[in-house]
This record gives C-alpha cells, structure tokens and sequence, in this order.
C-alpha cells in the first residue's frame, strides 16, 4: 500500500573523491533509529560506491551507473528509482550524485518526481561535499564542481587537515563568491554534525540556470573501464597507478591478484589498496577529456591486464 506521510529528500554532491560516501555513512551512523533510501549514482558503467554504503540490512540502497542523474541519458531513470521508493516505510531518502553531477536541471527533474508521487517526496536540499585540498585547481578547469555549490544549500569543507590554514580561507571565499548564501561547514573525514538534517527545511524555490557553468569547461571527462581475464601482479599495479597518478581524476573498483582479491579507490596524490575486500569485478578511472591521455592510459593499462574487450 501506497505510504501516506512525506519523507523528506536530500541530495548529496561532490567532485570525484571528494568524500561523499564517507559522509553518507558517517550521516547514517549518527541516526541509528533511522531508516534511509540511498540512491547511488556513478559516473562509469562499473558501480562501485552503493557496495560501500554501511548498514545495508537496515538501509535500502540502489545503483544507477554509466552517466549522470541530471542528463537525460539517466533523469528517466532516476525518476523512476525514486517513485520506487513510494511504497518503502523510510525516513530519509539520500541520493548520491556522480561526481561530475551538472545539477541545471534540478527544476525540471524534481518537477517530474513531483508529478509522479505528490509529496510523497519533499526536497529539502543540495549537501555539497568539497574536497579543500584540491578544490582551488578543479573549480578552475571543470564548471560541474562550481555548478554543483551554486544549487547547494549546505558546503561542508572536507579534508582540512590535508590543507593549510590560508588555502582553507581561500576555499571557504571562492565558495562564497559561487553561492553567497549558502552554509559552510569545516569537516574531516567526511564527518557531519549530529542533527544534520534537521537543520535543512523544504525547498519551496529553486535557482534558475547559470550561464557561468554550461558547458564543461575543459571538456566532459572520459570514464574507462578496465577488467582483466586474469589476475594482475599487485606490485605492477601499483607501478601503472603511479605512472598515472598526474592525470586521472580517480581510479577505483575491485580486481583480482596474484595476491588476493583487491578494492583499489584513488585519487589524485593519495593510493588506497586492500587486499581481501573485493567489491566490484573492474576498475573505472576518470580521464580528462584529451584523446591522448586516455589512448596512453589504455596502451598502459594493455601491458598489465589482460584486457576484456
């Protein structure tokens, strides 16, 4: 039976590695007697953030991969995921968006959920997770990480014990020159303050579209997939990440060893390898949008795996 009462719904952004998952389970792990809807979106065809949502016994999560929720490749689709939900006892309904989320359509998108489900579903608002220490380099070349704080009505600063006291006040005064009205919150390891969402009402008014951000301003980044036939020496993994390491916005996924299966989640400057955690049967990486880059990743990353087609 259709459930009468209105659940309130967030959306949660962020560039690439930004923290958005860690948010997302901090946010849950604080609210023990809640039950949450978590929509996880992921930018290439290999999904990889919805296995790491904490709680899933408790929690009901869905993927969609390959694009992102505000174009229309996948906005049906997301429409779709949410009305799934309408007849669902929970508490919160979170999405997750892709990193390179180009919130404009909010408006219209959210107007469809609307016409679908009544207020089944109550927007209460864009969190904005910005990752500090590479915010200042990446809002300069992708309009999607500058677009996604102008619809946000709450910024939290992630890893400022990984940035200098003057960049963090830079930071904190670009966002502000983005969305002088939004909140900033100072954070680390994705941690958020009990009672979070309480503070975040509904939202009865939406901005329109910015010029400042269309387009996507050096080019709409390349997601490649890669998945091998055979396991992969560990040590020369480590070696092709590294080779890489000044290019890729992120690398992430599961694979297979000579040691083990591995979760590998990178980004720029900072390597995470586990053995025994495998999640997912590939690895995405995020490529800026230059053919030769992305034709040197694949040439290098065909002299490790053996690729699967």
């Amino acid at each position: 039976m259709p459930i009468e009462r209105s659940t309130p719904l967030f959306l949660v952004s962020g560039f690439l590695g930004a923290g958005k998952t860690t948010f997302i389970n901090n946010l849950i792990t604080s609210y023990p007697d809640s039950r949450f809807g978590i929509i996880v979106n992921d930018f290439g065809e290999i999904g990889v953030d919805a296995f790491l949502i904490k709680n899933q016994e408790r929690n009901i999560v869905k993927e969609l991969n390959n694009g992102q929720i505000f174009c229309s490749c996948l906005s049906g689709s997301f429409v779709k995921s949410v009305s799934e939900y309408s007849e669902i006892d929970i508490d919160y309904l979170l999405v997750e968006t892709s990193g390179l989320a180009k919130p404009s359509p909010l408006f219209d998108i959210l107007g469809e959920v609307k016409k679908l489900n009544g207020r089944r579903f109550i927007y209460h608002g864009m969190i904005s997770i910005v990752d500090s220490s590479s915010y200042l380099k990446l809002s300069k070349v992708l309009n999607a990480v500058n677009e996604q704080i102008f619809y946000s009505d709450l910024v939290l600063m992630n890893k400022i014990d990984q940035t200098d006291s003057e960049a963090v006040k830079r930071v904190e005064m670009e966002i502000l020159a983005v969305n002088p009205q939004v909140r900033i919150l100072r954070t680390e390891f994705g941690r958020a303050p009990g009672e979070l969402l309480e503070g975040m009402k509904e939202k009865t008014e939406i901005a329109a579209a910015d010029r400042r951000f269309s387009g996507w301003g050096s080019g709409r980044p390349v997601p490649l997939s890669l998945r091998s036939k055979t396991p992969v020496p560990k040590k020369r993994l480590e070696v092709f990440i590294n080779s890489i390491s000044d290019v890729y916005y992120r690398l992430k996924g599961g694979i297979e060893s000579d040691e083990g299966p591995l979760f590998i989640d990178c980004t720029r400057g900072q390597m995470k390898i586990t053995i025994g955690s495998l999640t997912t049967d590939g690895l995405v990486v995020i490529l800026p949008a230059d053919d030769n880059i992305v034709r040197d990743v694949r040439k290098r990353a065909s002299e490790l795996f053996d690729l699967v087609s």
